[in-house]
């Protein structure tokens, strides 16, 4: 038999998965990202974040009468567009999915692309589920070719191998051939982007990657089947996507593992539910402060007293949620907070937590904060599994005493899952905003509709408990 490219094997996978495939389990797990998926969306359109006045005025520019909904705004678009806003809206606040060391972040991106097609052909819920585990495994073993080598060099590897994901979703939900999807997939590397440089200078525009993975997927889908050709070898070849992003490679890449176990291995159920609202490399560093506090609370010992803080954590993390120093410590902007080490950790020992709240403009602007952001200091950490789990160490010296804790596992990867009711409740915080005390019960209602009904129900769902929050208000 022939060597088959990547791009075959996964255009192959994704045309013939049929729904009787895929086992009970993924596909629950598969609604559940998707329920996540929406709830994070919602939040990033929120009136009160800087993301969510951007949705708005896109609302505005991109408005049609027909086709996908924008959660959280209520307004349509073509499906592209709503897929970018969606997929933007998705990744503006870091609470959306993420598979360990592949780095993908397909709810972001593929969850978006599939929704917006499937809403505006009146998809099955059967259908959508189909096509986001197509998107799913598909994202993240192209991720398992290079792991964090993207992140080495600046870019963001989820916006990079977020449209080849997408073009998965959308080419099983379209019902299209293996032939297209391979061509689908070569487009979607000439669009493949995304560098890292306004996550480390403050900006916002990182927050468009993932709606620009779902928009490329979509998008290039599209080109496939009106006869754009794209190249099989996209993947492989001398000027492909690896060989052009990662040359000078450093070691060997991992195409084995980029497609094995397709069909029989389902990485969907590795994906971990994000519980903070900020860069997953500092979740466990928020677990490792509160049990700091615990402990601190044992001995009677209070936060001010405070003299030093020491962070450990890998590379290229470190670099990413610490450099530059004067911006990390007193951080201007709500997304270059999400970002920040020593504004994060500082905020979990002083509240007790992180949450939404805790990016608001009166804490960005705390002295409190600042003060004892400043008392932070980092290294790497040579011991870190990084990218399969992001671990903390970190010490805290406090009136004489020192008090130490090592968090390996970052809250929601599979060794510290998320529950379901932890990510209803997670859904019912972010929603909170647009549903009221309906929040939670929309959640459930989500989880409880029959696969057989159309995508168009569950925006019809949202759209009422919207309206009924208003009414109630």
């Amino acid at each position: 038999m022939a060597h088959q490219t990547l791009a075959r094997r996964h255009a192959e996978f994704a045309a013939n998965l049929r729904t009787s495939d895929i086992p009970p389990e993924v596909r629950k797990g598969a609604l559940l990202h998707l329920v996540d998926s929406l709830g994070v969306s919602i939040a990033g359109a929120a009136e009160g974040e800087e993301s969510g006045a951007v949705a708005r005025a896109l609302a505005k520019k991109w408005a049609t009468p027909e086709g996908a909904t924008v959660y959280g705004v209520g307004s349509r678009m073509r499906p592209e567009m709503a897929a970018l806003v969606n997929g933007s809206m998705a990744q503006a606040l870091e609470m959306d999915d993420k598979h360990g060391s592949s780095l993908a972040r397909p709810g972001s991106t593929v969850v978006p692309a599939v929704m917006a097609v499937a809403e505006d052909r009146n998809a099955s819920i059967a259908d959508a589920l189909t096509a986001i585990v197509a998107g799913y495994e598909t994202m993240i073993r192209l991720g398992f070719v290079a792991r964090d080598r993207f992140l080495e060099r600046g870019y963001h590897t989820s916006c990079l191998i977020g449209g080849f994901g997408a073009v998965a979703g959308v080419g099983r939900l379209g019902n299209h051939s293996a032939d297209e999807i391979v061509s689908a997939l070569g487009i979607a590397g000439t669009m493949a982007s995304g560098i890292q440089e306004s996550t480390r200078t403050g900006s916002t525009s990182k927050i468009i990657h993932g709606g620009w993975g779902a928009h490329s997927g979509i998008v290039a889908m599209d080109l496939a089947s009106a006869g754009i050709t794209g190249p099989e070898s996209v993947y492989e070849g001398k000027m492909g996507f690896f060989q052009t992003h990662l040359t000078p490679i450093k070691g060997e890449l991992e195409w084995d593992t980029a497609g094995a176990g397709l069909g029989s291995v389902w990485h969907l159920l590795d994906t971990a539910f994000k519980p903070y609202p900020c860069c997953q490399l500092m979740h466990a560093f928020i677990e490792a402060a509160k049990q700091i506090l615990v402990d601190m609370a044992r001995d009677r010992m209070d936060v001010a007293a405070i003299e030093a803080i020491h962070c450990k954590l890998a590379e290229p993390g470190l670099t990413l949620v610490t450099e530059p120093r004067e911006r990390k410590l007193a951080p201007e902007l709500r997304h270059e907070a999400r970002f920040s080490l020593p504004f994060v950790v500082a905020s979990a020992l002083l509240y007790g937590d992180i949450g939404l709240e805790s990016f608001s403009d009166d804490r960005l602007s705390s002295p409190t904060i600042r003060a004892l952001a400043a008392r932070i200091t980092t290294a790497e950490d040579p011991e870190s599994d990084y990218p399969a789990h992001c671990p903390a160490r970190m010490e805290v010296k406090v009136a004489g005493r020192t008090y130490t804790k090592h968090v390996p596992f970052h809250p929601g990867s599979p060794e510290a899952a998320l529950s379901p009711a932890d990510v209803l409740d997670k859904f019912a915080r972010n929603t909170q905003w647009l549903f009221g005390n309906r929040a939670h019960d929309t959640a459930e209602a989500l989880l409880e509709i029959p696969e057989t009904e159309s995508v168009a129900l569950i925006v019809t769902l949202l759209g009422e408990a919207a309206a009924t929050s208003m009414q109630r208000a």
